[in-house]
């Protein structure tokens, strides 16, 4: 995964990298994005404020994702549940 040059990234740039990396589960890729957190800028308009918004949400999903993959993979959980209730005769 490349890294942006210069001396400020968008929020967008970076959340797409975080995603990015946890997808592909790179290490040294997320490492990067987390270093080049503090030169992130806020959105500038309203549509790059949507689009960063839009991708908070897909990124709490992806870490949530991940969250339950690291406990199934530690024996935390026995198995994979979709939802939140598996109760419901289908």
């Amino acid at each position: 995964m490349s890294f942006p040059t210069g001396s400020s990234f968008s929020v967008s740039s970076l959340v797409d990298r975080a995603i990015g990396a946890l997808a592909q589960a790179d290490s040294a890729s997320l490492t990067g994005v987390l270093a080049d957190c503090s030169r992130a800028e806020a959105p500038g308009s309203p549509e790059e404020f949507s689009r960063a918004l839009t991708q908070q949400a897909t990124f709490e999903k992806v870490l949530e994702q991940t969250g339950r993959n690291l406990r199934l993979l530690r024996g935390e959980e026995n198995s994979f549940r979709y939802g939140r209730s598996r109760g419901r005769n289908s």
